[in-house]
């Protein structure tokens, strides 16, 4: 689904829980379940792989490219001073901007870094001058991971990192993806969506996306949108057209990424029966069997990059 903008999306967790308030006795339902900071943080983990490959599999057809480096960061001062000292506990978190998630066989990860390393400096430019002259100290790793998206093509990335009290440095080999950021949003609907420059996934879809092929397919529909440069639709028509092709491009994306659409079209199909209020969406989108049928037909094979237009 396209939307004019996302209103409402969280980058990181630092971010959902300075906006949201991170309660962390409330953040179970029980005690079998991790605690809310360690949930979302398997969920980043998640998206953080599927919209690294799928950004690097879009690459040749956005019109704006990033510096791709598969890392996701989060930053203390983004908490509410009353949740910190849980958060710390929690997820290792010093005062120093961390690696959160990290893209498997991401130039990050082959150049050695690991989820929980702090960043003292980027660049040869301490991150602790950084936060100081930040405008706005609760979106510091968001500031950081656009500041690495910058880094001119050609150009290394270098890090100066501490692991378990060991300070070390790595040198990163950036390539060129797709610039779209994909975002989890915090709320309690069922929804994706996406504004042009940003994916957003709610918690409940990720969740209910049983494997990383069915997530791929949802996230690479709304990476189709910004592809291509989706906006309003003047007839419904003309949005069931845009969807259409998100779907179909979204599906070769996901293929080209690496990812099974055979497995992942299994996501319509459990969502449709399980939606008890289908009759009554809005008849933008076709019915999920009928997604699934026309992505079969069209987007099982086909050239990597993909064709842009169906």
């Amino acid at each position: 689904m396209q939307r004019n903008r996302i209103s409402v999306f969280f980058r990181s967790l630092a971010l959902l829980a300075a906006s949201c308030g991170l309660f962390i006795a409330k953040g179970h339902a029980n005690a079998a379940e991790a605690p809310w900071p360690v949930a979302i943080r398997s969920e980043m983990d998640r998206l953080a792989d599927v919209g690294f490959r799928l950004n690097l599999a879009a690459a040749p057809l956005c019109s704006t490219s990033a510096a791709g480096t598969g890392i996701v960061l989060d930053h203390i001062e983004a908490y509410s001073p009353a949740d910190r000292d849980a958060v710390r506990a929690l997820l290792s978190m010093t005062d120093a901007p961390q690696i959160a998630a990290l893209a498997m066989n991401s130039p990050a990860s082959r150049a050695g870094t690991r989820v929980g390393d702090d960043i003292l400096a980027i660049d040869g430019q301490l991150t602790s001058d950084l936060l100081a002259a930040s405008p706005d100290r609760s979106i510091f790793a968001d500031e950081l991971e656009t500041r690495l998206a910058l880094t001119p093509p050609g150009r290394m990335i270098h890090l100066l990192l501490r692991r378990d009290s060991r300070s070390f440095e790595v040198e990163i080999a950036p390539v060129r993806t797709c610039s779209a950021r994909f975002v989890i949003k915090t709320d309690k609907g069922f929804d994706a969506f996406s504004d042009g420059k940003n994916v957003a996934l709610s918690r409940k879809l990720i969740d209910f996306a049983r494997n990383d092929d069915e997530l791929a397919l949802i996230a690479g529909h709304e990476l189709g949108h910004i592809v291509n440069k989706d906006g309003d639709a003047h007839s419904l028509g003309e949005r069931r057209n845009m969807e259409d092709r998100a779907d179909l491009l979204g599906a070769d994306l996901a293929r080209c990424a690496g990812y099974d659409l055979q497995a992942g079209v299994e996501f319509w199909l459990r969502r449709g029966r399980q939606d008890p209020f289908r009759m009554f969406r809005a008849p933008t989108h076709r019915k999920p069997e009928d997604r699934v049928a026309l992505m079969r037909e069209k987007a099982m094979t086909g050239p990597c990059p993909p064709n842009e237009v169906k």
